[in-house]
């Protein structure tokens, strides 16, 4: 059977992990002394995995073909916070919960937007949800849409808690914002949400494997952001 790209991610193999939006940012001193700064490009998600030792075997050769499936740089993968595939308080997913309109709640939004705020931090609306859901700071909203026949995902973090209002909706400050090139149609939603990502060849490597046919190593990658 032939592999599927964006390739999905083994399960139960990271050790350590850091999983944070990296920025290129330039200093912008003003003459009037204020010290400012400018982003080239949106943040893209950086992530680093390092390899459990407590590993199997079967495991152990499950990750060796993973790195050895993306070739280098050249293909793409679903890459996400392992550590939250779902909200921190929903973590067992959302079995039985409703939507405040009525229906199975399988973890999206209806509808969704962006807005700023006063400090020009983003804000994402988030509508007809289960009512009283509670978000917590750090949780994950994903984005989902095709582009002809080629899958896009977005990704963004939660920077405060917020709790659903009644009607299901809730508005809550995020980092990074949802890129302009998102379409206004993309899925928003909060079950394993994924961004699509590339190794970093230089920095990613498997080490030797021990006498139980385990590797360890660590494996880099960085978001790709495509309309």
């Amino acid at each position: 059977m032939a592999l599927t790209f964006p390739l999905a991610m083994p399960a139960n193999w990271v050790g350590q992990q850091v999983f944070e939006p990296s920025r290129l940012d330039y200093a912008s001193p003003e003459t009037g002394g204020r010290f400012g700064g400018v982003t080239a490009g949106p943040p893209r998600w950086a992530a680093e995995w390092s390899v459990a030792n407590a590993i199997t075997d079967v495991t152990s050769d499950q990750v060796r073909a993973f790195v050895a499936a993306l070739r280098g740089a050249q293909k793409r993968f679903y890459g996400k916070d392992v550590s939250r595939p779902y909200p921190r308080l929903y973590m067992g997913g959302f079995t039985g919960l409703l939507r405040a309109g009525g229906g199975s709640f399988d973890g999206s939004a209806t509808t969704w937007s962006q807005s700023t705020g006063a400090g020009g931090q983003a804000l994402l609306t988030l509508t007809n949800l289960p009512a009283a859901l509670q978000l917590s700071i750090g949780d994950y909203v994903g984005h989902r849409w095709t582009t002809g026949s080629l899958a896009r995902r977005g990704l963004t973090r939660l920077l405060e808690s917020a709790t659903t209002d009644g009607s299901g909706n809730v508005t809550v400050a995020i980092e990074p914002a949802i890129p302009g090139l998102t379409p206004s149609d993309a899925v928003a939603y909060l079950d394993n949400p994924v961004c699509i990502m590339g190794l970093v060849p230089g920095e990613t490597r498997l080490t030797d494997m021990d006498r139980r046919r385990r590797v360890g190593g660590r494996i880099v990658a960085v978001q790709e952001i495509l309309e």
